[in-house]
């Protein structure tokens, strides 16, 4: 009974409701200051979760500049992806911007607000609802592409693992996942991996990636009826522990979450468990046809992920 009571505290606690009301005052303060800065938008992330959950703040901070014509001025540093000092904009390191600088806004001096969740920004409950893939993807491209040296490191494992148009890519989320999302046991994910190759026979090749070695060692061990590639990914978890809290490089763990994320959305078709990861691979390649092998938890349901299910289980009643 203690134990249950305990589950319930701790999911209300973790719940979008008490953080948006615990971070009130914060709010109220962040966009006060931010009104001061009139046609810029000047925000510094020091988030300490996933690397995903870092880009759809930043998505969201795309939608409202775009709402209220302002000029987005967004950075990154420290937490669980930048150096321990704070010195390096990680954001800028692994992105750059496709827009011209303007003159005078490059020269003006502006108030930069600091974020560590996005309840802070309180744009969750305002935006989305209107997420849609195809528009949160033209939206980001808008502004931003990743880096030249991601791009060209892509470009060449591509290159070497074969990956393209007709590779079934395949994304694993383990470790704590659960909380968020259905588990699927491991046999039946692979049983619709071959349901997939079956139905798609242009797929001539598989890519997996996942945070579990376990999991790639059951996976490689299947008889599939295609050969399998592994993505080069050095660091994963440590046991149940999530990658970005197992104590590695942050810069390292950023680099291969990014690489990681455009490798699968290279590839012609995409089966996936719920994860910000691969679901950024449909924002980064929009026309990538994907399937979820199964729903996130209702108090989980979050965009892109929630429309690719939705999507998908319209599609299943239809057929």
């Amino acid at each position: 009974m203690l134990r249950k009571v305990v589950d319930r505290v701790r999911q209300f606690r973790r719940s979008e409701g008490f953080k948006h009301s615990v971070a009130t005052p914060v709010r109220v303060s962040l966009h006060a200051r931010q009104r001061l800065n009139r046609s810029v938008f000047a925000i510094e992330i020091h988030e300490n979760s996933g690397f995903f959950s870092v880009m759809q703040m930043v998505l969201f901070i795309l939608m409202h500049c775009e709402e209220k014509g302002l000029t987005p001025r967004i950075s990154a540093r420290g937490g669980l992806y930048g150096d321990p000092e704070g010195r390096i904009d990680w954001f800028s390191k692994y992105f750059e911007s496709v827009r011209p600088s303007t003159g005078s806004l490059a020269s003006q001096k502006v108030r930069t607000s600091t974020v560590s969740d996005l309840v802070q920004l309180g744009f969750r409950q305002r935006y989305e609802a209107r997420l849609r893939i195809e528009s949160a993807s033209e939206l980001f491209l808008s502004h931003y592409r990743p880096a030249a040296p991601i791009r060209d490191e892509v470009s060449a494992i591509c290159k070497r693992l074969e990956i393209g148009k007709s590779t079934l890519g395949v994304h694993f989320r383990g470790t704590d996942k659960k909380v968020e999302a259905m588990t699927v046991p491991w046999g039946d994910f692979c049983r619709l991996v071959e349901s997939t190759l079956a139905d798609h026979p242009h797929l001539t090749n598989i890519f997996v990636s996942s945070d579990e070695q376990t999991f790639i060692d059951f996976f490689c061990a299947w008889s599939f009826s295609r050969p399998v590639k592994v993505a080069p990914a050095k660091l994963l978890a440590n046991g149940d522990m999530p990658i970005h809290f197992s104590g590695y490089p942050g810069l390292e763990i950023g680099r291969e979450a990014l690489v990681s994320s455009l490798l699968l959305s290279n590839c012609g078709f995409l089966v996936k468990t719920p994860s910000y990861l691969s679901a950024w691979s449909k924002i980064f390649n929009p026309s990538l046809p994907v399937k979820l092998a199964a729903p996130p938890r209702p108090d989980a349901f979050w965009f892109p992920d929630s429309q690719l299910w939705v999507e998908q289980d319209v599609q299943s009643k239809a057929a």
